[in-house]
């Protein structure tokens, strides 16, 4: 969903046209649903590459529970397909949404209680503090961006420092931590989850009523070219879109925040055992298809 929307922001700026108010806040709403599945489904597989495997279950249960509501609501598990160029292909009544809330709310309760018997473990505890430090200076060096970045007190998120679909008309609480260790990149995403929920919620209450589509103001000329940053649940996603002749695209170049963070992986894991990498790796959780984007 999250380059989907990176995409059509970039398009959109070359074409002169605004998503309506009711479009932008939808597209905020399935941002957070995404970022929501993916971070419980990490909490989950941090825990499991420390074998405590109740987290893990408990995360997945989770994570398939919210996945399925964004088949019941958008027909996708992924989100696929509700974003266009102009707004959203998919609208939600009032119904709907207060549905998505409440279930929401049902699964932070559950995740809450879940968070207290993690933090509770004194041998997970172990396996994480002061494991795969990345100190605040490297981090800065290697731009690192998204959760790894704020666990290593990197004060920077898209989302509340170049508002873009809704984002700019609700309040935002960024999670920051400066330990730059594994819990701290835990700690990131269960600030998030909650934070997440809150944001929904908040969509609920302000969105406003009207179309979900604009049509384009114009063509752009061959040559013109616009730029999108998006928060996606990884980290910021930039997209580079130029116009060729007769309204078509000539160039189209992607930043995944996993090409900016991957060199950084190699100074987290100095001075810990074999053992740890996986758990290192996992708490970064970086794509390979988005280093070689």
């Amino acid at each position: 969903f999250v380059h989907s929307l990176c995409y059509c922001q970039a398009v959109e700026t070359l074409m002169g046209v605004e998503a309506p108010p009711r479009a932008r806040y939808l597209r905020t709403l399935f941002l957070e649903l995404e970022r929501l599945h993916n971070h419980i489904g990490d909490v989950g597989a941090i825990c499991n590459d420390t074998a405590y495997t109740l987290a893990h279950a408990h995360c997945s249960r989770m994570k398939e529970q919210i996945m399925q509501l964004n088949d019941r609501r958008a027909g996708s598990r992924f989100l696929r397909g509700v974003n266009q160029v102009g707004g959203c292909a998919v609208d939600l009544e009032a119904r709907r949404l207060d549905e998505v809330v409440a279930e929401l709310d049902r699964i932070e309760q559950d995740f809450a209680e879940l968070e207290s018997i993690i933090f509770a473990n004194a041998s997970l505890t172990d396996r994480l503090e002061t494991t795969g430090i990345l100190k605040e200076r490297t981090a800065r060096d290697h731009g690192v961006m998204g959760v790894v970045g704020r666990a290593s007190n990197i004060n920077r998120d898209v989302r509340r420092d170049h508002p873009f679909a809704a984002y700019n008309d609700l309040t935002l609480k960024v999670p920051l931590y400066h330990y730059g260790d594994v819990r701290a990149r835990l700690r990131v995403r269960m600030d998030e989850i909650h934070e997440s929920v809150r944001l929904i919620g908040e969509v609920r209450t302000r969105i406003p009523q009207g179309p979900i589509m604009a049509s384009p103001a114009c063509m752009p000329d061959a040559g013109a070219w616009a730029l999108s940053a998006v928060e996606g649940w990884r980290g910021e996603i930039l997209y580079f879109v130029m116009a060729g002749p007769d309204g078509t695209i000539h160039r189209c170049k992607v930043r995944d925040p996993s090409f900016v963070n991957w060199p950084a992986i190699q100074w987290a894991v100095l001075g810990n055992i074999v053992p740890d990498f996986p758990l290192i790796n996992k708490s970064f959780n970086l794509s390979y298809a988005g280093n070689d984007l």
